[in-house]
């Protein structure tokens, strides 16, 4: 067995109180590893706390033990355990709220910084409940229903419904188990993936009627205005970064997002060929190949001229070193 595993498996049978923390806005893989894990813990005198500072989104207070989801981190543990986290800041909390810090680090990110004792690192993996399913058969933990049902939204929701280059054999394996276990996956992806409320539809309309094309970038921005106009109580682009992905003459698709306290998010997606998480690196935030993002202090007018050029610019050096 890996030393790592064989590690975890010790840190484990000696924790009494587990505290799992996953990152700040969080999206379907972030709750779903949260969740997975902790229900998969949680047995006999053990206690498990999940951690989102941003709470769970409206989309996923559906599953299995999302009511369990706490915003700050409790006083006292023996272990803490990150998940779907590239690095520390991540997580949103700050080196008070850490009365203990994470000895286990499990991610999937290519630009994570190993910052806890034992890193469970998979680039490789399409998402990070991919790398905990392996983690609980090597581990003999218990994969119930409600565990099964958090993995597979992991999966399909990173992957946008295994439609991106991160999806590998051990994905459709990983599926093909769950399926074979009793999931369906049809209504999950409807839930997780295609069903959007009125607020939502009328938030993406805010975006829509402003994206603009440039070459082979097309781009918009959601503003603070946008929100309380449509009723969208959330701070992140309500996954219209993956309408516009599909546009087939953009190579990179970017959207802007206004943050109370002058910061903006930038999402990046990009086609195959060009790395977008070495532009989200140069901004302090990270990511995937495809898929990236990092949050700039600033007006959206500069961020948006800054962000655009340097873009550009790495456009034009991939397509060069292409030829």
């Amino acid at each position: 067995m890996n030393p790592d595993i064989q590690a975890i498996r010790s840190l484990l049978h000696k924790a009494e109180a587990i505290t799992i923390v996953a990152h700040k806005r969080p999206d379907g893989d972030a709750v779903g590893s949260a969740l997975a894990l902790t229900l998969m813990l949680e047995q006999g005198r053990r206690s498990v706390t999940p951690i989102l500072v941003d709470d769970v989104p409206p989309r996923f207070r559906f599953l299995p033990g999302a009511e369990r989801i706490r915003t700050v981190a409790p006083q006292d543990c023996d272990l803490v355990i990150c998940v779907d986290c590239a690095d520390l800041g991540r997580t949103g909390l700050d080196s008070v709220s850490f009365k203990r810090q994470p000895s286990i680090n499990i991610d999937h990110h290519p630009t994570n910084t190993f910052f806890a004792d034992i890193n469970l690192i998979y680039s490789d993996a399409a998402a990070t409940t991919e790398i905990i399913y392996q983690l609980a058969k090597m581990l003999d933990l218990p994969i119930s229903e409600p565990v099964r049902i958090n993995l597979m939204t992991g999966l399909l929701t990173d992957t946008i419904g295994f439609s991106t280059a991160t999806v590998n054999p051990n994905s459709l394996r990983m599926a093909a188990d769950l399926i074979e276990q009793g999931i369906c996956m049809t209504s999950l992806y409807d839930r997780v993936l295609r069903q959007h409320s009125f607020d939502e539809a009328r938030y993406w309309g805010c975006g829509l009627a402003r994206m603009q094309r440039d070459d082979e970038i097309v781009w918009t921005r959601l503003t603070l205005k946008d929100r309380v106009r449509t009723g969208y109580s959330i701070a992140d682009d309500a996954n219209l970064i993956d309408f516009l992905t599909a546009i087939n003459s953009a190579k990179v698709a970017i959207i802007l997002v206004e943050q109370p306290g002058g910061k903006i998010k930038v999402s990046w997606r990009s086609r195959p060929g060009l790395d977008v998480s070495q532009l989200a690196l140069q901004f302090g935030g990270g990511g995937h190949k495809p898929a990236a993002g990092a949050m700039i202090e600033g007006d959206l007018d500069g961020v948006e001229a800054n962000i655009l050029a340097v873009t550009r610019e790495h456009i034009r050096k991939a397509t060069e070193k292409g030829k």
